[in-house]
């Protein structure tokens, strides 16, 4: 009865727990990231790194903090202790955040909560006849709000491609002319393009709500835009200048098999969710965008899938297990000469597997390479061995004999009960510095 429930038990343990490639050794992380653009590496130190460090300075429960300056990006990273909750460790941050003193304009935000072991999902946007920044628009826009809402998705982040710009290209020599300076320009623009409410006025009984539109559509309401005036005569930015359509500076390529120039996205999935499941919300959602929501010509063409690791955790259980049982009855049959003998040790290693797998999906734990995949079978089968083999001595001695099968099979277990237990505690004892351990350095 015991048998049965370990082997029923185990079996839906199974299929119930979750299965990953590896476990998420890394501890409780907090990054903030900060952009400036325009500024160089030394700016963003000083000015906007140096201030935030000062700021989580003393954070409750943090190990380590380092950060790195770059053009335009300042990136601080903070290390918690192993058992600090994630969203204490983020909520602490949030909080200070809001007391340092930063430049105008410059707002800290908070990386997705994702480990450095996330990215399970990568894909690039495919198209015969549209150009890399329609295709990045459509990653922008469309495709990473769409797998956002995907349960335990941390964040999808597009590579490759332009980003569209309205650009305004001044001439020097029209805006001498009219007298004016870029900074007018450039408060016109900012000026005309907003919505403005003028409250409401009642009429038969009815509220009218009074709303001025401002927001610019296109390059035309830009151009119209009125940057000052000329003995009564309007300056309109087309005056001044010239309204296009272009991309913004870009500090890197994505190329993708024989495309130079293509367009990607990197789904990082959030600490702690399960990967099979996010990647079933995932490749519904591919499916749903390729054929409902995005254009006919435009499709996502997935390359790499972290599924493909989960199946080779699942098969690289399944053929240790086939091929410990396999060796257990070939060596057991040629040195015993007893089939039953080695059957019953070859049940050894599923029973144990199925035990280890009650363990794991009691406690929430991943099965994955590291805690089923290097499973010795040696150590499990190592006392199954011994008891059975001098098992079988005691009953071969006693053959033509008279003798009780229970009671010899009693005796002889007896015999080699505390060696079989001695040696077991030596091989946990072996074992014990690993709980020990603090964490991934």
């Amino acid at each position: 009865m015991l048998t049965a429930f370990i082997t029923v038990a185990g079996i839906l343990s199974f299929q119930r727990m979750p299965v990953d490639a590896y476990p998420d050794l890394s501890p409780p992380q907090v990054e903030v990231i900060t952009q400036w653009p325009d500024h160089a590496a030394e700016e963003v130190e000083r000015l906007v790194t140096l201030p935030l460090e000062l700021e989580m300075n003393g954070v409750p429960h943090m190990v380590v903090m380092r950060s790195i300056s770059l053009y335009g990006l300042s990136d601080v990273i903070l290390t918690f202790e192993e058992s600090t909750d994630n969203y204490f460790a983020r909520q602490i941050v949030f909080e200070r955040l809001a007391q340092a003193t930063l430049p105008t304009g410059v707002t800290p935000s908070l990386a997705p909560l994702f480990s450095p072991s996330g990215l399970v999902y990568r894909y690039v946007l495919e198209s015969p006849d549209r150009s890399p920044q329609e295709l990045k628009t459509f990653e922008d826009w469309v495709i990473e709000r769409a797998y956002r809402s995907v349960h335990g998705v941390a964040d999808d982040s597009g590579f490759g491609g332009t980003v569209m710009q309205y650009q305004v290209l001044l001439d020097p020599a029209r805006i001498y002319g009219y007298h004016l300076t870029i900074p007018q320009v450039t408060a016109a623009l900012a000026a005309n393009n907003s919505n403005a409410g003028g409250g409401f006025y009642s009429q038969g009984g009815q509220f009218y709500y009074v709303r001025g539109i401002g927001l610019v559509r296109n390059t035309d309401d830009i151009g119209n835009i009125v940057v000052g005036a000329n003995k009564g005569v309007p300056i309109r930015v087309r005056d001044v200048g010239d309204v296009t359509i272009e991309h913004a500076p870009r500090l890197g390529e994505f190329g993708f098999q024989k495309n130079d120039d293509a367009v990607e996205g990197v789904i990082l999935m959030l600490r702690g969710e399960q990967t099979q499941n996010v990647l079933k919300g995932v490749e519904a959602k591919t499916q749903e965008l390729n054929h409902q929501i995005l254009p006919p010509d435009v499709k996502i063409h997935p390359y790499y899938d972290r599924s493909e690791l989960v199946d080779l955790t699942t098969e690289t259980v399944e053929a240790n297990l086939i091929r410990g049982m396999v060796l257990v009855l070939v060596v057991l049959i040629f040195f015993l000469v007893s089939f039953r003998a080695a059957v019953i040790v070859a049940l050894t290693i599923p029973l144990s597997l199925l035990f280890a797998f009650i363990v794991l999906h009691a406690h929430d734990v991943a099965a994955n390479l590291l805690s089923i995949g290097a499973i010795d079978f040696g150590i499990i089968i190592d006392g199954t061995v011994v008891m059975i083999e001098n098992i079988y001595r005691e009953l071969a001695l006693r053959e033509g004999q008279h003798y009780k099968l229970n009671e010899v099979i009693l005796a002889a277990a007896k015999d080699v009960d505390r060696p079989i237990f001695d040696s077991v505690a030596v091989i946990l004892a072996g074992y014990l510095p690993i709980y020990a351990l603090s964490g991934a350095s």
